[in-house]
């Protein structure tokens, strides 16, 4: 019998994931702060529990899927007296690479074992489970953990100890600000150019310029609209920690700074749950 996953962070990312997991028969119990997040799966046969300590009882691989390190913090102490010897915790959030040693050592207070396995491919990546994860931790959990982590992602990369999935992600982050920075100007200048989506398309999805992030954001860019799938909120919040982490790393990043200035400017015109695509609209 598949083993029971407990599964805490219902949002946009957090959701489809969830959802796959009882689509392939495991197991699941759910938590969340507001309990309209949980009825949906609950129609689909998952388990609500009544609080973070039923949770970690019930459960043997617990994963959590974040806003924020404050966020999984608050959660692994509200689960602390429920942990049970043995179990797997997988955090999936983009947080600060401190807390993994923290994690693990609270863990292991408990008899279990901790890794950290942010992910990256987008809301579509999550429906469909084809996203990469970056796992921080020991050898041996992560293949324990394979089979869960197959039905959720295509690929699972071993980055190194505790923290370095944290790590990688604040890379990857770091990698998507410039294209995406770089991609809203462009596009602002396409507008201004009266250039059509069309003849974008045409012209730049073969060269250099394309690829995911073109063909996810160029027309919702170009509209200054659409789905939001990623907020400008959470990019400041990732480029904030990874600007942290530079300067722990005494390497401060002058793209980085800029790049977060860029986002408060953006989440303070048009909010901080609003769409990254707004980028393109600032001037």
């Amino acid at each position: 019998m598949p083993e029971t996953i407990g599964w805490v962070g219902l949002g946009r990312m957090g959701l489809p994931m969830a959802q796959r997991l009882l689509q392939a028969g495991h197991p699941l119990y759910i938590w969340a702060r507001n309990p309209e997040q949980t009825l949906s799966l609950r129609k689909q046969g998952a388990r609500i529990a009544t609080d973070l300590i039923e949770l970690a009882q019930r459960s043997q691989i617990i994963v959590t899927m974040l806003g924020d390190t404050s966020d999984v913090e608050s959660v692994y102490q509200g689960m602390l007296p429920g942990m049970q010897p043995g179990t797997i915790f997988i955090d999936m959030t983009t947080a600060a690479p401190r807390l993994a040693s923290a994690l693990a050592e609270l863990v292991a207070s408990k008899q279990g074992q901790f890794m950290d396995a942010p992910v990256t491919g987008g809301v579509a990546g999550a429906a469909k489970g084809v996203l990469t994860h970056f796992v921080g931790g020991d050898a041996d959990v992560l293949q324990r953990s394979t089979a869960l982590l197959a039905q959720l992602g295509q690929r699972a990369v071993h980055c190194g100890p505790a923290g370095s999935g944290y790590r990688m992600k604040l890379v990857n982050q770091t990698i998507i600000a410039g294209t995406m920075l770089g991609l809203a100007e462009g596009m602002a200048l396409a507008r201004g150019s009266h250039f059509s989506i069309d003849l974008l398309t045409t012209a730049l999805n073969k060269g250099t310029a394309s690829g995911l992030l073109f063909d996810s954001y160029a027309e919702r860019m170009m509209q200054g609209g659409g789905d939001v799938t990623f907020t400008l909120g959470l990019l400041r919040k990732d480029l904030r920690l990874a600007e942290a982490e530079a300067e722990q790393q005494q390497k401060p990043s002058l793209f980085l700074k800029f790049a977060v200035q860029c986002l408060n400017a953006a989440c303070d015109r048009y909010g901080a749950h609003a769409g990254v695509q707004t980028l393109s609209q600032m001037e």
